[in-house]
């Protein structure tokens, strides 16, 4: 095809692809599925609930009216009211309030009293069918139906007359006030919403509108309160915001301080267009690939792939530094010469980016991908296409100085500079055994920690439970994991009474397992005999109450209390959080109080399907398994670039030779860390292995020097150094603490192995 023609097709052919590329891409900013992978398939779907299902849909919202004072009753009243108002919430309720509660026990649970009436059925019953013991609870009923709930108490009597119905939920009103034993200054409420926590654009206008409603509530009732949120959607905004911010910058700083720097190497407008519009071809085939392969693009891939420019970008200079003196007819001749060596470089630097993709951090499976066809995209088009687009005449740009003089200084003086570099290895070896490693995965986002310490703050207020740690029991069916739990209660039990659990949150007394309701009502029904009925009736002669109406104990009634009838029920929004249903597991979380973990898990071990679930010591897991995989994706990516360039060049000097600029850069950037004693995690090590792929390709380059000219090969290696490390460099500008890594890392890295070029490896002469 002709160059006008190829160049044609091209520029028409790029607005349509980029169009593509932005109104197919589906982009995802929740930094859990970047970071977190489940190990099993009850993290995997704990982390589906927690992206999108009840978990991820609530707010927490608490006013603090200040000390010695309190939240007035027309003041919650008002505001509820206008936040029931808004259209995307469902529903939203004080965190105090048993309305629905009791509405429940009167109209749901009365007629299940012989099905719930307690976990172990034996005992109870012992304790209930005792003359004393009925006697005691005849006086109770009496005092019940003199009570200001009396109402309540008769539609449950009629039903229930000996309130069995009522007995499991005498430990959970105790739990109710402890959980409720808040200071006065707080008022605190759930407010749930119709779409998921990680709708960012939703979830930011119910922000505001819960903001404004609290604004126009504290004006009409000129009262000086104080607002503060917590829940995952207050986290995805706060995330989407700071990715968003981060892509923004990072793009725009690096796009202005590249185009700087190709004007200042290269002098033409020209050039600069044919280069970027290539970069923008490359970027948009990497959007609409990854799409395609993951079914969205992460945030955090952009920001991270946003890097990309500076590494496909080596290929058009490498072009543009050797060709752009030539005239038009001999340009694809250089192109022909060079393209080994750029091949070469490409692969050594794909390893790089596949080790990464491998390395274990779920998001790096995208960027490796992104990358990845970015680079193959450019190499294919630097080519084929680029030679086609150069149409200028012939211009050669002038060295700097720099460029001449390094290598030229390093050959006079190898032995005393590569003196120095062995010195310098060998003190970095002897560092390495100072290395200290970042266990904790939530460190890697220390940006965030205003929110965790907002949220830590509100939890307070409510209840003594223990953030992030609970108990996980699953099931194919939602029978069986009822009754797993069941069995987790009596062992979470024992860990109360020997003192190291204070309390836990089950389902229980909200619902049973059929299974147990069953054995529930055959036990009672087995163990009400004539004596204790005419016990009963004594006792309520006794307390002058009916016995006409309250004498019969009939707990004959079959019905089984299912989760449907339940979650449709008003107290569903008190246990609806505990469930996660799925087609073929079930999920139920036992909340827990302050504990003692290894006794815990020592009592839950030998059970299967129940896990002591601690998100920290996941995350912290997570952290080591990562580093380990990193190592050995450090070793195995160097390990397979040193195999390719021996079979490359045949030699084994020739392969050290090419490889030690990049090995050696890697090793005293990573004696510097250890020197510093900064803790580094494997977010460093994937830094190592992307700043050494990157490296390998400059050791390529001058080992090879196919065009003849040494300053001309440096001073395009020059250029190149010069785009990825200020690409990557960019991203220190960025607010997350894992691009700002990858920045120190990779564009030291490359800095310090384009120097090492001229010391260590004596290049073939034209």
């Amino acid at each position: 095809m002709r160059p006008a023609l190829a160049s044609l097709f091209f520029f028409l052919g790029l607005p349509l692809l980029i169009a593509v590329a932005v109104l197919t891409t589906h982009l995802q900013t929740n930094i859990s599925a970047f970071v977190i992978a489940g190990d099993n398939a009850e993290e995997i779907l704990l982390a589906s609930e927690i992206q999108s299902g009840t978990l991820s849909r609530r707010y927490i919202l608490s006013i603090d009216a200040g000390a010695g004072k309190q939240v007035s009753a027309a003041f919650r009243q008002g505001w509820l009211k206008q936040l029931k108002a808004i259209a995307a919430v469902v529903d939203v309720w004080a965190t105090d309030e048993n309305r629905g509660a009791v509405a429940a026990l009167s109209g749901l649970y009365a007629k299940h009293g012989a099905q719930l009436y307690s976990r172990t059925p034996e005992q109870t019953l012992t304790e209930i069918f005792t003359e004393s013991a009925l006697t005691e609870r005849a006086a109770g009923l009496r005092q019940a139906l003199l009570s200001p709930q009396a109402q309540m108490i008769k539609k449950i009597a009629a039903q229930d007359p000996l309130l069995l119905s009522l007995n499991g939920f005498k430990n959970i009103a105790a739990q109710f006030k402890n959980q409720h034993n808040t200071p006065s200054q707080y008022a605190n409420f759930i407010l749930e919403t119709k779409m998921s926590g990680m709708d960012v654009p939703e979830q930011i206008q119910i922000q505001a509108q819960i903001q404004a409603t609290f604004a126009t509530q504290q004006a009409l009732s000129q009262q000086a309160y104080r607002l503060d949120m917590t829940g995952i959607p207050l986290f995805a905004v706060a995330t989407q915001s700071m990715m968003a911010t981060d892509i923004k910058w990072v793009s725009i700083i690096s796009t202005l301080a590249l185009t700087l720097l190709f004007l200042f190497i290269f002098r033409s407008f020209r050039v600069m267009f044919w280069v970027f519009s290539l970069l923008m071809t490359v970027m948009a085939v990497a959007v609409i690939v990854t799409n395609l392969v993951f079914g969205s693009v992460h945030g955090m891939t952009l920001a991270i792939g946003s890097t990309l420019i500076g590494v496909c970008i080596d290929y058009p200079i490498h072009v543009l530094v050797h060709a752009q003196g030539s005239e038009l007819g001999q340009r694809l001749t250089i192109i022909k010469k060079l393209f080994p060596s750029l091949l070469m470089g490409a692969v050594t630097t794909l390893i790089g980016y596949v080790a990464l993709g491998l390395s274990g951090y779920p998001g790096f499976q995208q960027v490796a991908v992104y990358t990845g066809t970015g680079i193959i995209v450019s190499l294919v088009l630097t080519r084929y296409l680029f030679p086609k687009l150069m149409t200028s005449a012939a211009k050669t740009v002038a060295p700097f100085r720099f460029i001449a003089f390094w290598p030229a200084f390093c050959q006079r003086h190898r032995w005393r500079l590569m003196s120095v570099v062995l010195v310098l290895s060998v003190a970095g070896i002897v560092q390495l055994d100072r290395l200290q490693w970042l266990q904790d995965l939530q460190q890697l986002t220390p940006e965030l920690d205003y929110l965790k310490v907002q949220d830590k703050k509100i939890r307070q207020r409510l209840v003594s439970m223990e953030p992030g740690r609970f108990v996980l029991v699953s099931g194919d069916t939602l029978e069986t994991t009822l009754q797993r739990a069941e069995q987790v209660y009596l062992r979470l039990d024992q860990v109360k009474q020997a003192g190291d659990l204070e309390d836990y949150f089950g389902l229980y007394p909200w619902i049973l397992s059929q299974q147990q309701q069953l054995t529930n009502q055959q036990t009672l029904l087995s163990a009400l005999t004539d004596a204790q009925r005419e016990l009963w009736r004594n006792a309520l002669q006794a307390q002058g109450l009916s016995v006409q109406r309250l004498g019969e104990l009939d707990y004959t009634q079959s019905d089984i209390l299912t989760v449907q009838q339940v979650l449709q029920s008003p107290v569903a929004k008190l246990m609806s959080h505990q469930l996660v249903l799925a087609d073929q597991q079930t999920l139920l979380i036992i909340w827990l109080t302050a504990h003692q973990p290894e006794a815990l898990q020592a009592a839950l071990a030998d059970m299967p399907h129940v896990h002591y679930f601690s998100q920290r010591d996941m995350l912290n897991r997570m952290a080591v398994d990562y580093q380990q995989r990193a190592q050995v994706t450090l070793l195995a990516g160097l390990a397979l670039i040193a195999f390719l360039l021996w079979m490359r060049y045949k030699s084994l000097l020739l392969t050290l030779q090419t490889l030690s600029p990049a090995f050696l850069a890697a090793l005293l950037i990573l004696a510097l860390w250890a020197w510093t004693g900064e803790a580094i995690s494997f977010l460093h090590l994937v830094g190592f292995l992307l700043a050494v792929a990157i490296c390998v390709d400059y050791g390529i380059f001058y080992q090879e020097n196919r065009s003849g000219h040494l300053v001309l090969t440096y001073q395009a290696m020059a250029a190149s150094m010069l785009t990825s490390a200020l690409v990557f460099g960019c991203l220190i500008f960025a607010q997350t603490s894992m691009l700002q890594t990858l920045a120190k890392v990779v564009s030291g890295g490359v800095v310090l192995g384009f120097l090492l070029c001229p010391v260590l490896i004596k290049p073939k002469q034209g």
